[in-house]
């Protein structure tokens, strides 16, 4: 479903996946970052590595990852009952701004057969996760599920109106944001070339929340004066 000019959501299930066309001057940073960064490595295979947050600083992109977080935020805030939901199961709310950040991002590079199994990004620190494509192997005449990244939502329980998975076929330049506890794999491709990409998680905090823990903190230290 679009949205706005360059945002869509997809909403198999009570998840919300947001994706959206990278601009060109941004995805080129991208792939400097991830150029960069397998440099630097020095393996010969690489399948994942650790990008510090200097490099999209360095390169002048985490203001648009925190852009696009903000959208997503924005999305997820206005469907249904979540703004009030949040309000009322975390501490300090009435919340009224929130703020982001990247806690660790790596660059993803596979080759023919590589797969990443069923797994999430949930934890504590981890509310939101992203993955843009920078680039992808031509596997259109094949079929199938080969190169697609698979998302596995709640839905199934009334299968007339909800499904379970959403299969999509990357593309190079698109960015994909969905919440950390949403499953997803990516399936192995046949033939040459390269699957590269970003991923990242946000964690997300509000400024009640930041006031109430600095408020604990002092309390704690006062207590034990």
């Amino acid at each position: 479903m679009k949205l706005d000019e360059n945002w869509y959501v997809h909403a198999p299930w009570a998840q919300l996946l947001c994706y959206t066309e990278i601009p060109e001057d941004k995805l080129i940073k991208f792939y400097a970052v991830s150029n960069e960064v397998l440099d630097e490595s020095g393996v010969t295979k690489p399948l994942s590595l650790t990008i510090s947050d200097d490099k999209f600083v360095k390169y002048g992109v985490r203001d648009y990852i925190m852009k696009m977080v903000g959208w997503y935020m924005d999305t997820i805030l206005n469907n249904g009952n979540v703004r009030s939901n949040l309000d009322a199961i975390i501490e300090g709310g009435t919340h009224t701004n929130w703020h982001t950040r990247v806690t660790d991002a790596w660059v993803v590079s596979q080759k023919e057969n590589d797969y990443i199994p069923v797994h999430t990004h949930q934890k504590e620190s981890c509310k939101i996760s992203g993955i843009l494509y920078l680039k992808v192997p031509d596997t259109s005449s094949r079929g199938g599920k080969d190169g697609q990244i698979i998302f596995t939502g709640m839905g199934g329980v009334d299968p007339f109106s909800t499904t379970m998975q959403y299969s999509i076929q990357p593309e190079a330049g698109w960015l994909y944001l969905f919440p950390s506890t949403l499953n997803h794999q990516v399936y192995p491709f046949k033939g040459e070339g390269e699957r590269r990409g970003i991923s990242f998680n946000i964690d997300v905090i509000s400024s009640e929340q930041l006031e109430l823990i600095e408020e604990n903190i002092k309390k704690g230290q006062n207590e034990t004066q």
